[in-house]
């Protein structure tokens, strides 16, 4: 592992933070964390909604620990987060099956089934604006949960889903024994 892993994992472990569900990554201790040559406020997103997904699954993880592993896989010095074809391998990694899907209809599928799901869409126009990547799961009928939905959002949404699903979506992750199973 490079030196900046390292500096980084030992600034991150000095950071306080509960072992509860993240919403609002600019807000709080989190926002203090580093990732590559930037920081969780500004391109942790995809570390965030990782360590969300593994929470509700019931395999919590250090963030430090987990942002350490992340690293690897860091874009541009990690001042564009994560690489997000990365992110089922790293949800694999710490022991939570995924399988990536590109179509919204295999996501609702995997969401009515009642898997943890992740979505990285298109803030605005496709290839013109950032990607923000998000933790979400079903809370109920025709509704989601999104956690960490906006930088300075400090809980849960919940939203209509057939209105999230239809952002620009680039890649969604369905987590759980739903990975497993073909979807068509």
């Amino acid at each position: 592992m490079s030196l900046l892993p390292s500096r980084n994992h030992r600034h991150n472990r000095e950071v306080p933070l509960p072992e509860r569900l993240i919403n609002g990554q600019s807000l709080g201790d989190v926002s203090r964390m580093k990732f590559g040559l930037s920081t969780m406020s500004y391109s942790g997103c995809e570390v965030i909604a990782v360590y969300n997904a593994l929470l509700l699954a019931g395999i919590p993880q250090p963030l430090p620990d987990l942002a350490r592993y992340m690293e690897r896989f860091r874009v541009l010095g990690g001042f564009w987060g994560t690489n997000f074809l990365a992110l089922g391998r790293c949800l694999r990694r710490f022991g939570l099956p995924a399988k990536r899907v590109r179509r919204r209809a295999k996501l609702l599928a995997g969401l009515e089934a009642g898997s943890i799901c992740l979505m990285v869409y298109w803030t605005g126009r496709r290839f013109l604006s950032p990607v923000h990547t998000v933790c979400i799961r079903r809370s109920g009928e025709g509704t989601i949960a999104v956690y960490n939905q906006y930088n300075n959002c400090d809980r849960v949404l919940d939203e209509p889903t057939e209105q999230f699903l239809a952002k620009r979506l680039i890649f969604g992750y369905i987590t759980g024994a739903e990975a497993a199973l073909p979807l068509i």
